[in-house]
């Protein structure tokens, strides 16, 4: 069976090398490649070791990891290209050309997807989702917790075809999640928590879950009003994730990611071709450079955090 141990000091990066190591032990096709960025990775020196020619460091070239990746593809290989999300913007040239336009099965591992913290302005993962879904046939899927990212690298090598891009946070899961991996769940590609009649439908994805479950204990019982809607692929979006979101006379997507060409943008143009008339509300980044800041203050800058995301869900229940 496959490893779901959850070692103590591992972040969601370590995880991903863990799990890669496991699958190249099993299958000679499947590939890492990392530009520059190994031990961030996870694929710390025992692990390449342990790899061998299986783990491929191509250096500050993230263009020429895409291509490679879309060759080896191209010769029967699964590779998964584990890159920050904002040295992904290097690469969008040859996603388009040399993966997407070739129907290539490539995996993204997008790392240090959000909010980065200590990594400073420059490296803020705020625009991976927004250029990556101009892209035809690529596939985003965003985790929050461990075993959902197990879960979407699984799939993403061996369920979904073409470009799929894993998007995972800096850093570890929150502690106060209960890690549940005795019984692991298949991968839905939303996941719709309610019971009985709800006025509002809050939406998010990623680890901004985590926020919306702590802005709705503030909530107390006003949050019984509230549907939550967490995607897991969200792009393209699930239409039933459409279809159930039309029930509501209002919507709230609350995201982590720059608002132009945001996720909650495209949500709302699907929702009204399909002629919602309800009220809609996007939280996301607009318009501005995230400076340096804690993960916690710059969300908290940003309107993202739990005590903003309840405020905006109390005045959304007040309408």
């Amino acid at each position: 069976g496959e490893s779901t141990v959850h070692f103590e000091g591992e972040d969601y990066g370590d995880l991903t090398a863990r799990y890669l190591l496991g699958e190249m032990q099993k299958d000679p096709k499947v590939v890492a490649i990392t530009s520059g960025t190994p031990t961030v990775f996870g694929f710390t020196e025992d692990l390449r070791k342990q790899a061998g020619k299986q783990f491929m460091d191509v250096g500050i070239a993230e263009e020429f990891g895409v291509t490679f990746a879309a060759g080896l593809s191209s010769n029967g290989m699964l590779p998964v290209f584990a890159v920050y999300s904002t040295f992904l913007q290097r690469s969008y040239d040859q996603i388009l050309h040399d993966a997407a336009i070739e129907r290539r099965h490539i995996v993204l591992a997008v790392d240090r997807a959000g909010i980065v913290g200590d990594d400073g302005e420059t490296h803020q993962g705020i625009y991976d989702v927004a250029f990556l879904s101009t892209i035809p046939g690529v596939t985003i899927l965003s985790a929050a917790t461990y075993h959902e990212l197990r879960w979407m690298l699984k799939h993403a090598l061996y369920q979904y075809p073409g470009v799929v891009a894993v998007r995972y946070p800096r850093g570890a899961q929150p502690e106060t999640y209960v890690n549940d991996d005795t019984e692991a769940p298949a991968l839905y590609k939303y996941v719709l928590s309610q019971s009985g009649e709800k006025k509002v439908l809050a939406v998010t994805y990623g680890r901004l879950m985590f926020s919306l479950n702590d802005a709705l204990e503030q909530l107390g019982d006003s949050a019984d009003q509230i549907a939550v809607m967490k995607l897991n692929q969200i792009h393209p979006i699930p239409v039933e994730a459409i279809q159930h979101a039309l029930e509501y006379d209002m919507v709230c997507f609350f995201e982590e990611g720059i608002k132009s060409g945001s996720i909650a943008e495209q949500f709302l143009t699907e929702l009204e071709e399909q002629g919602f008339s309800g009220r809609f509300i996007i939280r996301a980044i607009d318009d501005q450079f995230v400076p340096q800041a804690s993960v916690e203050s710059a969300l908290k800058h940003l309107g993202l955090d739990a005590d903003n995301i309840s405020e905006v869900l109390r005045n959304a229940l007040q309408d």
